[in-house]
């Protein structure tokens, strides 16, 4: 399917949630490589819930729909023709609705943008993360960060994002050396940056190297992004390293965390899923560091962990 030029084929069948898994699976048979399903219940859910992730609008109508994609190639209309015949041929065991079938072309440049459509400015704590295609007054007050996270995590929607973000104004102060491992979109080194803090920023994907750079300049921030694994190759000693990754990685950093921190400086780790949360603690304080602030937003922790390095160190958090 990547290697399609063209276009794709949406279709969008209307049905009932009692169809819609074998609707799935009749999408699928004719060449979808999966499918989306559209419930509108479930946007009066995200509706009345601080949702940052949500569609721009609900189904018009407010119908339960099946939706899969299909290259623009010779032979999809016989597909579409196949697929009505099969939903036809449901009616009789299961209550299929209308049963409609929608076809809409889509070109192949226009694929990559489409998930603009559900994202949205959001403030997290002094931040105002805003996409960078669009224009919404700041709030008084407010830290812009401006973004495209294209194909690179960080969008700022994530809980993990949004828990780095919440403690970095307590620990990235203004001249502080901050590394951010596995920088992703470069969010995080971003509002590092904004707070006055000397940053590096470090990804082992060329992409989202790419993608950080691009973001930094648009932020007019001056950060090394450079590719890399860990802490590996750098030896600038740090105050602060943020690490936004995941949990077996974190414990793989903490040994190397260790070697860099000035004494006082801290390791701000996240992703930690809750069920890995307790070996990570573990693997924390077993190596000396001390965990002065644990946040937690729906199953995702962050821990702020300060190295305090020799016993009379001056401990800054």
């Amino acid at each position: 399917m990547a290697e399609n030029k063209k276009g794709w084929v949406e279709l969008t069948v209307t049905t009932t949630p009692a169809a819609g898994e074998m609707v799935g699976e009749l999408l699928v048979e004719g060449g979808c490589g999966g499918v989306v399903y559209h419930d509108p219940h479930l946007y009066d859910q995200l509706e009345a819930e601080p949702a940052e992730l949500l569609p721009a609008s609900r189904l018009e109508g407010g119908s339960y729909q099946v939706v899969g994609y299909l290259p623009l190639e010779p032979g999809w209309e016989e597909r579409v023709q196949r697929l009505q015949t099969g939903i036809e041929e449901l009616r009789p065991y299961l209550p299929v609705g209308s049963g409609q079938v929608t076809v809409r072309q889509i070109p192949e440049e226009n694929w990559a943008a489409a998930w603009k459509a559900y994202y949205r400015p959001v403030q997290v704590g002094p931040f105002f993360i805003t996409p960078s295609w669009l224009s919404p007054a700041l709030p008084v007050g407010a830290i812009e960060l401006r973004l495209d996270p294209g194909m690179a995590f960080g969008a700022g929607t994530h809980p993990t994002t949004q828990l780095c973000l919440a403690l970095l104004p307590q620990v990235a102060r203004a001249g502080a050396v901050v590394y951010d491992i596995g920088t992703g979109s470069g969010i995080l080194a971003i509002a590092a940056a904004k707070l006055g803090a000397q940053v590096i920023a470090v990804d082992r994907d060329p992409v989202a190297v790419a993608v950080a750079t691009e973001n930094c300049a648009r932020n007019r921030v001056a950060i090394p992004v450079q590719t890399g694994d860990l802490l590996n190759n750098l030896t600038l000693p740090a105050d602060l390293i943020i690490a936004n990754i995941l949990a077996e990685v974190i414990i793989d950093l903490i040994p190397q965390a260790v070697r860099i921190l000035k004494p006082g400086g801290a390791l701000l780790a996240s992703g930690i899923i809750d069920r890995k949360a307790e070996k990570v603690r573990t693997a924390l304080t077993t190596a000396g560091f001390r965990i002065s602030q644990t946040l937690q937003k729906e199953d995702w922790l962050a821990y702020l962990a300060v190295w305090d390095g020799k016993a009379n160190a001056e401990v800054f958090y």
